[in-house]
C-alpha cells in the first residue's frame, strides 16, 4: 500500500484561536484513501512541535511524496521550514498545492524545495500523482501537476472544476476532530464546528483570490445533501452549531431557503452561523430573515471593506455605504448577530477614505450594538487580484520567486505604496478595533475614549499607547 504524507503549515503562528480544520487536506485526503492509499495529516497549528512525529513517520512507512499546502504570506515560509526538515529525510518528491501554487505554479515549482505543483482543485490530480508515483511512473503524465525537466516547464491547470456530490465522505479518522470543535460565548455555542456545502464565488471583487482560483465559478450541493452532511455531523460529533465554511454560501437564496425548511422539518437542532453580502441581505424579505432564523440561523458575517462609496467601487464590491447602514439594523431588528470584516489599505485610498470607514464602523455601532467588528485586514496584493496591476503601478516590488511572497501579512499595513503616516495611522486603527470588544469593561471603556478621539480628528490621533504596549509585551517575552 503506498503511503503519502500532507502537512498543513501555520496559516497564523501569531494567533490563540482554536485553529479550523484542515480542510484542503482532508479533501484531498478523501480520494486517496478511497483508492487504498496509506495517508498521515500533520496539521502545524495543533502540531507545532512536529519533528520527530514526521521523521518516524518518514523512517517507518517511507511515503512517495510529501504534499504542503499554502497560502500566498506566512504559510508559505512555514511551507519552506517544513520542506527543508523532510528534505534531510526522504527524496521522496516534495509536492506543494494550494492557493498561491495554483496562481503561480511556474514560479512556485522553480524553487528547490518543490519537485511537483499541483494547480487548482487537488483531489483527483494528487491522487492520480501518487499511484503514478508508486509505480514508477512519470509525474509529468498525471493532468493538473507541473514539473521541471531538462530546465523546461510542463504542466496545465485544470480547466473542468469538480462536483461537490460525487466527492468520496471525508476521513475524519485522519485527524483529531476534537482539536478543531470549539465554545463561542458570542454565538451561544459550546461545539462550534464547520462544514462545506459549495464552493467559489461569482462575484468579481477586486482584492480577493478567489475569482482567479475558481473563475467565477460558484458549485454547490443540493439541499438534501448538505442537511444530510449536517445530520450527520450532529450525530458524530454531537455539535450544538455549525459554521457553513464557504466562500459565499447565499448565492441562491432559494437554496439556502430550502436548507432552512429542511432543517426546520427534520427538527434538527442545531444553530448556524455563515457568510452573506450586504447587497444580498439587503434585498431579503422578513418572512425568508424569519424562515432561516427559525432553523436555527445565529449569526451572519459579511464583507464591507470599506466606509467610503469611492473605495467600494475601486473593490467592485457592488455596494453601497446607505446599503451597509440599511443591513446593520435590518440584522439587528432580526436579533441575529453581524459580524463586520474591514479593510483598509487600499491603493490609492486617502487618509480620510480610509478614516471614513473607521467612523462607519463607529455609526454601525450605534445602530447596532451587539455587532461585532474585531478586525481591520491590511489590504494585501495577492498575485491574480484585479488590483494588483495598481498596486505595481504605485510603487509595489513585485516578488519574483516563492520565498519573497511570505512577506505578505494583512495585520501589517507595510506597503510599498502607503506613506509612512498612512501606514501608522492603519496601524492605530487595527490595534483599537481590536480592542472594543475587550472582555474587561475598564479596558474596554479607555479603549472606546482613545476610539472616539482617533476617528473624530482630522487625520487620526495618533496612538502612542499601541508601540508602548509592543514594547512591553517584547521585553517581557525577553525575560
Amino acid at each position: 500500500m503506498p503511503h503519502t504524507l500532507l502537512f498543513r503549515p501555520y496559516y497564523d503562528p501569531y494567533t490563540r484561536s482554536t485553529p479550523t480544520a484542515p480542510w484542503g487536506l482532508l479533501y484531498v485526503a478523501a480520494p486517496l484513501v478511497k483508492a487504498g492509499v496509506d495517508v498521515d495529516i500533520v496539521d502545524e497549528p495543533v502540531t507545532p512541535q512536529y519533528e520527530d512525529h514526521v521523521a518516524e513517520i518518514i523512517r517507518t512507512k517511507k511515503p512517495v511524496a510529501i504534499g504542503i499546502s499554502a497560502m500566498t504570506g506566512e504559510q508559505i515560509a512555514c511551507g519552506l521550514r517544513f520542506a527543508r526538515f523532510v528534505r534531510q529525510h526522504t527524496s521522496a518528491p516534495i509536492v506543494w498545492g494550494g492557493i498561491h501554487p495554483t496562481l503561480l505554479p511556474e514560479e512556485t515549482i522553480r524553487h528547490e524545495l518543490v519537485d511537483v505543483v499541483v494547480a487548482g482543485e487537488g483531489e483527483y490530480a494528487y491522487r492520480d500523482l501518487i499511484i503514478a508515483l508508486a509505480k514508477g511512473g512519470d509525474p509529468a503524465d498525471v493532468a493538473g501537476v507541473y514539473v521541471e525537466k531538462n530546465g523546461e516547464l510542463q504542466g496545465s491547470t485544470p480547466t473542468e472544476y469538480l462536483d461537490l456530490s460525487e466527492l468520496p465522505d471525508i476521513p475524519y479518522h485522519l485527524v483529531d476532530v476534537e482539536r478543531y470543535i470549539r465554545k463561542r460565548a458570542d454565538v451561544g455555542a459550546e461545539r462550534y464546528f464547520e462544514v462545506i456545502t459549495s464552493r467559489g464565488c461569482p462575484h468579481p471583487c477586486s482584492f480577493c483570490y478567489i475569482d482567479a482560483v475558481h473563475n467565477k465559478r460558484w458549485r454547490y450541493m443540493p439541499p438534501e445533501t448538505a442537511v444530510a452532511k449536517l445530520k450527520d455531523l450532529k450525530k458524530r460529533f454531537d455539535i450544538d452549531h455549525v459554521l457553513f465554511r464557504e466562500d459565499n454560501f447565499f448565492v441562491n437564496w432559494h437554496r439556502v431557503d430550502d436548507i432552512a425548511q429542511l432543517m426546520i422539518k427534520e427538527n434538527l437542532g442545531l444553530r448556524w452561523s455563515a457568510s452573506c453580502r450586504i447587497d444580498y441581505m439587503d434585498r431579503y424579505k422578513p418572512d425568508f430573515l424569519e424562515r432561516i432564523k427559525q432553523s436555527g440561523c445565529a449569526h451572519l458575517t459579511f464583507g464591507v471593506e470599506s466606509g467610503n462609496n469611492r473605495v467600494l467601487k475601486l473593490a467592485e464590491k457592488n455596494l453601497t455605504v446607505d446599503q451597509i447602514l440599511r443591513v446593520a439594523e435590518k440584522v439587528n431588528q432580526h436579533s441575529l448577530v453581524g459580524s463586520y470584516h474591514f479593510m483598509g489599505g487600499f491603493p490609492s485610498e486617502t487618509e480620510e477614505e480610509f478614516l471614513d470607514t473607521c467612523r462607519l464602523i463607529d455609526t454601525m455601532l450605534d445602530i447596532a450594538p451587539q455587532m461585532v467588528a474585531r478586525e481591520i485586514a491590511v489590504f494585501t496584493p495577492y498575485p491574480g487580484l484585479g488590483l494588483f496591476d495598481e498596486c505595481v503601478k504605485r510603487g509595489f516590488k513585485r516578488p519574483q520567486s516563492l520565498d519573497q511572497w511570505t512577506d505578505l501579512d494583512w495585520t501589517n499595513p507595510r506597503r510599498d505604496w502607503l506613506t509612512p503616516r498612512q501606514q501608522r495611522l492603519i496601524a492605530d486603527a487595527l490595534w483599537l478595533c481590536a480592542r472594543l470588544w475587550h472582555p474587561n469593561k475598564t479596558y474596554r471603556a479607555w479603549i472606546t475614549r482613545r476610539w472616539k478621539q482617533f476617528i473624530h480628528s482630522k487625520r487620526g490621533t495618533t496612538i502612542y499607547e499601541r508601540p508602548a504596549v509592543a514594547l512591553i509585551k517584547r521585553a517581557m517575552q525577553g525575560a
